[in-house]
């Protein structure tokens, strides 16, 4: 047979990339009318056109599919949740699900004996609306008998939501595999964007399980782990995972990688679900607030496995003698990870093997699993701790890094006697940076307890991580004045001129509410070590409308465009630089905006 015998379809190789239903009806009616045998096809009402549509659109249906199918079957080129949730699952990662909102309490005590108490897990608070409880138990020591006393506890982080409970009967196959139905989150809710903040959830990273041998009947508590595979035959381990539809799936071992549930064990699975945005407070919402201890029949039975003889737990009596308060915000909810999130962050963790080693690796690990109480993490060695840091300490004045009294109790709180092999992570909160924009604010040593206990399950056997707190360094507008007699002077004698072109019709407020605006969202995304950038400031207050020229004055003191005070909050006399440059920040530094809500106060307005 020659070449001649095949039909000659005249299409180039890439035509099936335009092909679409219309496209594919088109070419068929004109390969019919080249021979002239069909006349049909060209009357839309005649059954061989119907016909014709038919396989035109069956064709532009199966195209589509296939498009798909090999879009989707690619890490790069996925863009569907389920599909790259399945993707990423056979590297082991393990995406972020939802988080609920969290806030810190200070706890005080009053008519109580001196002891040890143990407020136990899941107790709550409500008020105003809003209930917050606490996962894990809250130890606390009274020193004084029956005085007012401010006590230190043990954990003193609270999420937002109401404790549920959810109860499975094992069937016990190897690897056997539970799932929680989100009822409120939909597949559709995954695979969006960002989420609809007033909708209802199941809070990752808040799940307590225990099993109930069937033949005993004691309880055991089981604990997440990373991998199955790490662990050994009598380990009460589950894996979590939120899978594709916006379930959680809790992964049981096989006698050989943790310990395989038994047939008819009962499990019992305690998560919170939060109220989304709708559950966020403000300070002091939790004045004089008591907490409500958790019960229910079961919850009763397995306490006597959490807790031993030698616990002293607060009665139901002595609930009123602990007085609750939130001195901060609670943080904001956390939408679950998007596909652009797992793209990002999934070849990062599979890098680090769920290892600590690298300093990208504790940045990844601490940023993915601390987002909810960390705006940022960069991680220091010992010797860039003793170059960069202590030198800096050295240069205002301080002979030793130690004399910072901040310093001094991450030391004694984190470090070992020896130095050499420490790790040190910078942080700073993600709610609430500064105090009402004026002083730093910093985490709490259960927070900070929590990230070191985290990291110590990783890190390599010869590190030791400590805790830092970062360097603040504080923004105004400043000029030079030589009637001012300290960084306080020339914060409060300082302001921004603006000139506008007295041309335009141009109200005052608004133009302040653009300054506002500009300076207040770019130290919102300011990150450690970022480079402050005047220019770009300046450049974007210089491009509002009828604005003509801008300078930073003091006095009689003029300095053209934005002229920056900047200063260490803690030694502000000994560390303090008038620049109108582009500020670089150390890694182990912070920058914000001195008093913000102030700003609009600061601006003078003329017209030329």
């Amino acid at each position: 047979m020659s070449l001649q015998d095949f039909t000659d379809y005249s299409l180039p190789k890439n035509a099936y990339l335009t092909f679409d239903a219309n496209s594919l009806k088109g070419l068929i009616i004109d390969r019919l009318n080249e021979n002239e045998s069909f006349t049909d096809q060209n009357f839309e009402g005649s059954n061989f056109s119907a016909f014709i549509d038919v396989v035109a659109y069956m064709y532009h249906v199966l195209l589509f599919q296939l498009n798909t199918t090999s879009n989707e079957s690619t890490f790069n080129t996925a863009t569907i949740y389920e599909n790259m949730n399945k993707l990423v699952s056979n590297i082991g990662y393990n995406p972020l699900g939802d988080q609920t909102s969290l806030v810190n309490i200070s706890l005080s005590a009053v008519n109580l004996a001196s002891n040890v108490y143990t407020i136990p897990r899941f107790s709550s608070i409500a008020a105003n609306g809003s209930t917050y409880v606490s996962i894990d138990d809250i130890t606390f020591e009274k020193t004084t008998n029956n005085t007012l006393e401010i006590v230190p506890v043990s954990n003193s982080t609270l999420y937002q939501g109401v404790v549920s409970e959810s109860t499975f009967n094992a069937t016990g196959e190897p690897y056997e595999n539970l799932i929680l139905v989100d009822t409120f989150t939909s597949k559709q809710f995954k695979q969006s964007v960002s989420n609809v903040r007033d909708t209802k959830f199941v809070s990752d990273n808040t799940f307590n399980i225990f099993v109930q041998n069937n033949t005993t009947g004691i309880w055991s508590e089981y604990a997440e782990t990373s991998s199955l595979f790490l662990e050994d035959s009598d380990a009460k381990r589950y894996e979590k995972r939120l899978n594709g539809s916006g379930n959680y799936e809790f992964k049981f071992g096989n006698n050989l990688n943790g310990k395989q549930l038994e047939a008819n064990d009962t499990v019992i699975i305690y998560y919170v679900t939060s109220d989304n945005e709708a559950g966020v407070i403000n300070p002091n919402t939790f004045a004089n607030s008591s907490f409500n201890l958790y019960g229910s029949p079961t919850f009763d039975a397995i306490k006597n496995i959490i807790y031993t003889t030698d616990q002293t737990l607060i009665l139901p009596s002595q609930l009123s003698d602990i007085l609750i308060n939130n001195q901060f915000a609670s943080s904001p909810t956390k939408v679950a990870e998007t596909v652009a999130e797992i793209k990002r962050n999934a070849p990062k963790v599979f890098a680090s093997q769920n290892r600590l080693v690298t300093k990208n690796d504790y940045e990844y690990q601490i940023n993915r699993n601390f987002n909810n109480i960390t705006r940022d993490v960069k991680i220091l060695s010992n010797s860039e701790y003793t170059s960069k840091v202590l030198s800096y300490y050295n240069d205002i004045g301080l002979i030793n890094g130690n004399d910072d009294a901040r310093v001094l109790y991450s030391q004694v709180l984190f470090s070992s006697s020896t130095s050499f092999n420490n790790v040190y992570v910078y942080t700073v909160p993600n709610n609430n940076p500064t105090l009402n924009g004026l002083t730093p604010n910093y985490l709490n040593p259960a927070q900070k307890q929590l990230i070191t206990e985290f990291c110590d399950s990783k890190k390599d056997i010869t590190q030791n991580v400590v805790i830092s707190d970062a360097i603040f360094k504080a923004f105004a507008f400043g000029a030079p004045n030589t009637d001012d007699d300290s960084v306080d002077d020339t914060v409060n004698n300082s302001s921004l001129r603006v000139t506008l072109d007295k041309n335009q019709a141009i109200n005052d407020g608004a133009i302040r509410s653009s300054i506002y605006n500009i300076i207040n969202n770019y130290f919102n995304n300011i990150q450690l070590g970022s480079i402050v950038s005047v220019a770009n400031l300046t450049t974007d207050i210089l491009n509002i409308p009828g604005v003509t020229a801008i300078d930073t004055i003091n006095g009689d003191s003029v300095v053209p465009n934005l002229n920056f005070i900047i200063w260490n909050p803690d030694y502000k006399e000994q560390d303090n630089v008038l620049q109108s440059l582009n500020y670089q920040l150390e890694d182990f530094q912070f920058a914000y905006f001195y008093n913000p809500q102030n700003i609009t106060n600061k601006i003078a307005i003329r017209r030329l």
